[in-house]
């Protein structure tokens, strides 16, 4: 039986021919659980956990903070879920040729730092310490037009398929970041000590919006076992200067019912921005470069 199958989120759709699938050939013995060619509309939904590092700076009310932190630095600095949550999915509803793509997270993410600086002589000392805490929340919503605009056979083995798609669309950006600064400072003169400690406190949320244009690339090595690449560019100044987006992710299908199929998603991705508003104290400034390997499970209908 021709089955057409819709691996989630951007990852497409292809074409084989496969029997029961494993879940079903244990728990139903034999039980033919394929289901009939839908020629319409076909829908995926992929949940999705990744694994972010951050690189890059964010300035909020002119007071910049450096961010140079991989994901097990961050789980190190942080309390989960208060200073690190999560959710994200990828959807993706198709017809022939033509997909509607979406991507949709929100992201929470508290990070901390020290930089301390020490001075002295033979009678006077003196020290200053600094600790920041940086804390970026944000929603991130992306929706795109998709259109297949090559198909090929038989590239890499008798049965495998590729196939090109163009896209366009936007991808909205909400975002508060929130720069704690404590500094300590301490004077020694001879056998006393006076300390002073302060906190600088700069919390702000924005908003915008980036166009995008983009390729994704969809291969079939074998049945139930998909590999896909897409890229994006975006930004122009409409929103932010620029953006970017790359997304890999390998697809291996464990699972066929009559009304939905499974499947395990397995890749990597980054997305980077450079985003500003505003001037001296009052400017907010995102440039980072988010990226981290990412597992999800795809359901499809």
């Amino acid at each position: 039986m021709v089955i057409r199958a819709q691996i989630g989120g951007f990852i497409g759709h292809s074409d084989w021919r496969l029997g029961e699938c494993l879940c079903c050939r244990h728990a139903n013995q034999g039980t033919n659980c394929t289901r009939a060619r839908n020629p319409g509309w076909t829908f995926s939904l992929t949940p999705y956990a990744w694994a972010i590092s951050l690189d890059g700076s964010t300035t909020v009310k002119g007071r910049t903070s450096d961010v140079n932190a991989n994901f097990f630095q961050i789980l190190d600095h942080t309390q989960f879920p208060k200073g690190l949550m999560e959710l994200a999915a990828l959807g993706e509803a198709r017809y022939d040729r033509f997909a509607l793509l979406t991507d949709i997270m929100y992201i929470k993410v508290g990070l901390g730092a020290s930089i301390s600086r020490s001075r002295g002589t033979d009678e006077f000392g003196g020290a200053v310490g600094v600790s920041a805490g940086l804390t970026v929340e944000m929603v991130i919503a992306q929706a795109a037009a998709a259109y297949e605009v090559a198909r090929w056979n038989g590239l890499t083995s008798p049965r495998s398929t590729t196939a090109l798609d163009l896209y366009a669309g936007g991808r909205a950006w909400w975002q508060r970041g929130d720069l704690q600064i404590n500094a300590l400072g301490t004077v020694n003169i001879f056998d006393l000590t006076f300390s002073r400690f302060g906190v600088l406190s700069a919390e702000k949320s924005v908003s915008w919006f980036d166009p995008l244009v983009g390729a994704r690339l969809r291969h079939q090595f074998a049945p139930g076992l998909n590999f896909f690449v897409s890229g994006d560019v975006g930004g122009f100044d409409v929103g932010s200067k620029f953006s970017w987006q790359v997304l890999a992710a390998l697809d291996y299908e464990f699972c066929r019912s009559r009304t939905v199929t499974w499947s395990a998603m397995l890749g990597y991705k980054a997305l980077s921005v450079d985003y500003s508003r505003g001037s001296g104290l009052t400017v907010y400034k995102f440039d980072m470069t988010m990226h981290g390997p990412i597992f999800g499970l795809t359901a499809r209908f």
